[in-house]
């Protein structure tokens, strides 16, 4: 088997004259203008060959990149998990694929005359996601993307399965903690604690697996807005260099391998290298030169963003309170008070309470709060007109987030992220 590293969580694997493409975001930028590729992109949609398979493990747009899949053959069949929500199955129709196969976690699938034997892993957590084990009859390959995995899960692959290649997350892609009003010093403090589970975490897993071999993927990218510009501080993301190094320390038996976009592996040929490596010590420089590069591009986005339609608060209070007057019960497990600052020309200030009974949301400052955000009225109404999904919103960075007590409140948003 060969596998090409493409850049972020997209990987291609060949068998057999086979090929199968992995959460292809091959576009500049995505999540609503934030996220470029860092390092840069050396395979772009034209330069793929013919692709047998097309696997995407979840919603999020550096894996499930609209502009991409547009440009892909539409009868490819496509791999995804049978998840209980269908928005990704018919998200995926609406693109115009005609060939998808919903596949039980742990369940294997081999197609009629293909090499390759696929099994989707389930995360350990409450989302929509899944990670893949690909196997042809000499190798097992291993890729997580960004999906959670337990201990129990991890040590069960690497019992059973001798794996060759695992792709594990190495780094942070979160609104935590840059998007807080944290003081620099604590978001600095909670930034590195942040970088080094991450790092740890890499090296835990590929233990746990038994693999071979350990690929730090599904991490960089840069952020060139000027607001945003802060938020790729290394105190915050891993290198892969840094991964590898993390890995030799600790398990010095698995052999750590730093693939960079359009670079190679088999297990004959070993890691081939498409390119020198990127400096990753001028990781920052090189960003801010991209900023500065691109920043045309970059406003130029924000400027073509239609702008929030009339009636926002309406159309706000009507979405949320009819959201939970379906579900009561989920509000008195929220049981916290958001604080919605809407920026723009159709914004305000306005709160959901979930401890209330009925009338959950209210326009106004709240008289006391938990979470505030801060967002622009034009995201809202992408949010509320099901033109975006809300877990993208905030995970663009173009958020400012406040929390009293400060702790995580994972009922909020473990609702609000599956929305």
């Amino acid at each position: 088997m060969e596998v090409t590293y493409i850049g972020h969580a997209a990987i291609m694997m060949h068998s057999g004259g086979k090929t199968i493409l992995m959460d292809p975001w091959l576009t500049d930028p995505t999540y609503h203008g934030s996220w470029f590729h860092y390092p840069p992109l050396e395979i772009g949609v034209d330069d793929l060959p013919k692709i047998d398979y097309l696997y995407i493990s979840h919603e999020h747009p550096d894996h499930f990149d609209p502009p991409t899949l547009e440009r892909l053959d539409k009868n490819v069949p496509v791999i995804i998990a049978n998840f209980g929500r269908k928005r990704f199955r018919d998200r995926l129709q609406k693109v115009g694929f005609t060939n998808i196969t919903e596949l039980e976690f742990q369940t294997d699938y081999r197609p009629a005359g293909c090499p390759m034997t696929f099994r989707l892993i389930p995360p350990d957590r409450a989302w929509d996601d899944s990670a893949i084990l690909v196997r042809d009859d000499r190798h097992a390959i291993l890729n997580v993307n960004d999906c959670h995995l337990d201990d129990t899960t991890l040590s069960e692959l690497g019992q059973q399965f001798a794996i060759d290649l695992a792709f594990l997350t190495f780094t942070g892609a979160s609104q935590y903690p840059n998007c807080f009003d944290f003081s620099p010093e604590v978001r600095r403090e909670r930034s590195l604690a942040s970088k080094h589970s991450h790092m740890e975490e890499f090296v835990h897993w590929a233990k746990l697996l038994q693999t071979k071999r350990a690929v730090p993927a599904a991490g960089n990218f840069a952020l060139l807005a000027a607001e945003q510009l802060f938020m790729n501080d290394p105190a915050y993301a891993n290198t892969p260099g840094e991964a590898i190094e993390a890995l030799a320390a600790s398990a010095p038996e698995i052999e750590g391998l730093q693939m960079n976009p359009a670079d190679r592996w088999s297990e004959e040929k070993g890691l081939q290298r498409f390119k020198p490596a990127p400096d990753w010590s001028r990781r920052i420089e090189q960003i801010e030169m991209m900023s500065v590069e691109l920043r045309s591009r970059v406003e130029d986005y924000f400027v073509r963003e239609p702008a929030a339609r009339p009636g926002l608060f309406e159309r706000f209070r009507t979405y949320f309170n009819g959201l939970l007057e379906k579900d009561p019960v989920t509000a008195a497990g929220v049981a916290i008070t958001v604080w919605w600052h809407i920026e723009g020309p159709e914004g305000g200030d306005w709160y959901i309470d979930f401890s209330r009974g009925k009338d959950w949301v209210q326009y106004g400052e709240p008289p006391d709060w938990n979470l505030r955000i801060a967002i622009a009225d034009k995201l809202i109404d992408l949010g509320l007109s099901g033109e975006a999904i809300w877990e993208n919103l905030i995970l663009s960075f173009r958020v400012r987030l406040s929390r009293r007590p400060d702790h995580y409140m994972q009922a909020f948003w473990t609702w609000f992220c599956k929305l």
